[in-house]
């Protein structure tokens, strides 16, 4: 995901003329401000430098973190005004890498850092018949600390999950899901017991 996909569609630029008119201490903080042609000129509260279109969103919440409000998106090639992200925005652009499922499970699993292999993971949660979904290397980078990966899978029973992982060489050190994912399991289980009693 990058830049353009966070752009916040209520944010309206402005052109130099009118910024004259807007109180830079109250609710027009933040506003860009873009020539006739397109070009971005500055914010009505200073000149936070734009970032291009295909600048990778882990940048944009660095950039949003460290204090920026309002952050200007500029075309890559043409460098003209695109639209601006906000924290809203960029908020909810994060939220789409995470989709609802009725049933998941998140994983935390670590290995020594040569061992790493983001496709043997992939095998090895498709060997338990469930999907990857999301894959972040959230530490241990460093030739002497362990990588720490957390994962997202579309499968209720993670315990199948992190047996297989286990079998490549990666130790799950925390599993957590929809705390609702364990009601088809135990409606299964009832289900099986009434068919046995009608026998």
């Amino acid at each position: 995901m990058i830049a353009k996909d966070a752009i916040a569609p209520q944010i309206i630029p402005i052109s130099p003329g009118e910024s004259t008119k807007y109180d830079f201490s109250g609710s027009d903080k933040g506003t860009p401000i873009v020539d006739h042609d397109g070009r971005y000129l500055g914010m009505t509260d200073g000149e936070p430098r734009p970032v291009k279109g295909s600048t990778p969103l882990s940048l944009v919440l660095e950039r949003i973190a460290s204090g920026d409000t309002v952050l200007p998106v500029v075309d890559d090639i043409t460098e003209r005004y695109i639209g601006a992200i906000d924290r809203d925005s960029a908020l909810s652009a994060v939220a789409r890498l995470f989709p609802q499922l009725d049933e998941y499970t998140e994983l935390t699993i670590t290995c020594p850092p040569s061992q790493y292999s983001a496709s043997a993971i992939a095998h090895a949660v498709e060997d338990a018949d469930a999907h990857l979904l999301n894959l972040n290397v959230t530490a241990g980078t460093e030739p002497d600390s362990l990588t720490t990966v957390m994962l997202r899978v579309n499968h209720s029973r993670g315990e199948s999950v992190a047996r297989s992982l286990q079998r490549y060489g990666y130790e799950t050190v925390e599993m957590t899901g929809d705390p609702g994912m364990f009601h088809t399991d135990i409606a299964e289980r009832v289900s099986a017991l009434l068919h046995y009693l009608e026998i």
